[in-house]
């Protein structure tokens, strides 16, 4: 037991432990990344339909001004 327990093997089993921590904590930022991104992604999709609800309403907004302005003006 005591050749096993030297300084080089107690140092490469730290080291393989450091290794599996810096596996472990990669993995889960990548996953983080991953999911930041996709967020990213989603938002900059509901921007863009914002914009063309917007546009849409707009529009919406002077066809209804207009049929409002003829009623008006066919009641006169």
């Amino acid at each position: 037991m005591k050749n096993y327990m030297n300084f080089k093997n107690l140092t490469f089993i730290g080291l393989l432990f450091l290794a599996f921590q810096n596996y472990k904590t990669r993995n889960t930022l990548n996953e983080l990344k991953a999911k930041i991104e996709y967020s990213h992604f989603e938002l900059n999709e509901i921007k863009k339909e914002a914009v063309e609800a917007n546009k849409y309403a707009k529009s919406a907004n002077t066809i209804a001004f207009q049929i409002q302005s003829s009623i008006i003006k066919e009641n006169k």
